[in-house]
């Protein structure tokens, strides 16, 4: 559990297009039982490791997929700025001391990597989880970044905060990559 005056908000990121899932959204596309984007808001609604639960979607068919669960839904209006415009919004909606954001495309994270990933934060950090030299999401952010994140400009990705400030960013080196794959075509869904 956190700590109440360590607080970490969740930002999950579910506005994305899609595109090579063609017309579908793949936010939408069933896995393993259920919609992609359901894997990550369960995962992260069951830890009850997080101050708040920010979910940025860019249609109400993604948005009703969280209805029941303890979530603020924000609706991003120009998703066409890209992931910027989803992490925006989410920090300004942020009080936290830690931002967590998680791309809504990684049904198999596992409750283990996201704790470590926590038990790893310290003011002034980037946390990320890392396979076979590989940096992945979620990422965790100390809110001192905060005005970085707010300000990221068009085609600008957090990931150019990390390449910015090397210094800040600690990794957790995974020893298997399977909970960390995302799925970004069809042929990724493999067996669902």
């Amino acid at each position: 559990m956190i700590r109440p005056e360590e607080e970490v908000d969740a930002i999950l990121l579910a506005s994305g297009f899609s595109r090579r899932f063609g017309a579908v959204n793949k936010l939408l596309v069933p896995f393993r039982g259920k919609p992609l984007a359901r894997h990550t808001l369960d995962l992260v609604c069951a830890m009850k490791s997080f101050r708040r639960i920010f979910f940025i979607t860019a249609t109400s068919e993604v948005q009703t997929l969280a209805e029941g669960l303890p979530v603020q839904g924000i609706h991003n209006e120009h998703p066409e700025q890209g992931q910027r415009e989803s992490i925006r919004l989410g920090v300004q909606a942020s009080q936290g001391l830690y931002y967590m954001f998680f791309p809504c495309d990684q049904p198999l994270l596992q409750a283990d990597t996201v704790r470590r990933l926590l038990c790893l934060r310290q003011p002034g950090a980037i946390v990320q989880p890392a396979f076979q030299g590989q940096p992945s999401s979620p990422a965790l952010f100390s809110s001192v970044f905060r005005a970085e994140l707010l300000s990221l400009g068009p085609g600008a990705h957090p990931r150019d905060i990390k390449n910015r400030r090397p210094e800040a960013v600690i990794t957790a080196v995974l020893t298997e990559g399977a909970s960390l794959r995302d799925i970004d075509a069809p042929a990724a869904l493999g067996d669902r």
